[in-house]
């Protein structure tokens, strides 16, 4: 049958048939859009960490904005803690989801407090400048551990241990000149810092507590977040925000009052001015708000591991220079640049952490 042939000969006709080099087109373009996608998912992972870092580094910015006389660190700590826990409870409006209590993530914002507690506590022991290294390099080093060593729902494996080690250091370095500009600069510029007429004898045992509660503070400080790794599968990420801040309302609450009544020994409650009340909620604010950044770094569809996560917000004190630099002018001269060089080393570290870090 000729017609029945012909019929044939045109289904098979190589119009009808994909040619090889169309067919390996086709999969070079689907190819070429998934690395895009996956690239472009991956620096917005990126940029999620590097504004949970603003705003953990920003935060604490707004206690310089009252005026009269300042607060007790203790109490403006739980006034900040009241502002996580405003803030948390916005968090299902935005998201359309409701309201759930999850106890793992109660356990993180309790977590919070105690972190920041512990800050209170090594400041005056150890001075700010030796405080904030010890706590910054702890809390470094703690996230990076829980990402890469600890339990399977937390770590994944490292892609090259070497130079992550080595992108560790460099972060630590940098942390480390950021935080000590100001007496780098004085070797710099050929000074001598100046010397108090009566040097104050620190006692060691004392300074020995402070460096404990510094690094006390980055132990818990790099495992906030931890919790969030043992949240049910109906609350995850997001939806676990508002337990988080319940669990640093209570928390914050016992701690300020068992501070206010057996460390203070003072009658009544503890009280603040209209001030230095709305500066520690809009603080609390702006430290949820990073917090909820992490988060989402964190969780489907960017799925930054927590090694890489947590790091980078711990690199918050890059932030706090910047606002001492451009908003208070507590930063000059050489200091700026000694500043500068610390960030360039932080950055190097963070590019260094994302290519052979946990995950990748």
């Amino acid at each position: 049958d000729r017609a029945g042939l012909a019929g044939l000969s045109r289904s098979q006709s190589p119009q009808q048939q994909p040619s090889p080099v169309a067919a390996a087109g086709r999969v070079t373009r689907f190819a070429g859009d998934l690395v895009t996608d996956v690239a472009d998912t991956t620096t917005m992972a990126f940029v999620l960490a590097g504004l949970s870092a603003f705003f953990n580094g920003s935060f604490p910015a707004v206690s310089r904005l009252p005026s009269g006389p300042a607060l007790d660190p203790v109490l403006f700590n739980g006034l900040v803690a009241v502002g996580v826990f405003l803030t948390s409870l916005m968090v299902p409006l935005f998201t359309g989801g409701a309201f759930l209590f999850a106890p793992a993530g109660a356990a993180g914002g309790a977590v919070f407090v105690i972190a920041a507690l512990f800050s209170f506590i090594a400041i005056p022991r150890v001075g700010l400048a030796t405080a904030q290294a010890v706590w910054s390099c702890s809390a470094i080093l703690t996230s990076f551990t829980w990402g890469a060593f600890g339990p399977g729902e937390i770590a994944l494996p490292v892609g090259d241990i070497t130079r992550t080690i080595a992108a560790l250091v460099v972060l630590l370095i940098g942390v480390l000149i950021i935080v000590n500009k100001e007496k780098i600069a004085l070797k710099f510029d050929g000074e001598e810092p100046d010397k108090p007429k009566k040097e104050k004898k620190v006692d060691p045992a004392d300074a020995t507590a402070g460096l404990v509660s510094a690094m006390t503070c980055g132990f818990f400080g790099g495992s906030i977040l931890v919790p969030f790794k043992y949240l049910p599968p109906d609350v995850q990420g997001l939806a676990a925000v508002p337990s988080f801040g319940c669990g640093a309302l209570v928390m914050g609450t016992l701690l300020t009052l068992g501070y206010w009544t057996v460390v203070k020994k003072e009658k009544g409650l503890p009280s603040s001015s209209f001030e230095w009340t709305l500066a520690g909620i809009v603080g609390g604010a702006i430290w949820s708000a990073g917090n909820c950044c992490s988060i989402i770094a964190q969780s489907p569809p960017y799925s930054l591991p927590y090694g890489i996560a947590s790091p980078i917000r711990e690199c918050a004190l890059f932030f706090g220079g910047l606002w001492g630099i451009f908003v208070f002018s507590e930063i000059e001269g050489t200091a700026i640049g000694v500043f500068w060089a610390g960030a360039f080393i932080l950055g190097s570290g963070i590019v260094a952490l994302g290519l052979f870090g946990p995950g990748t």
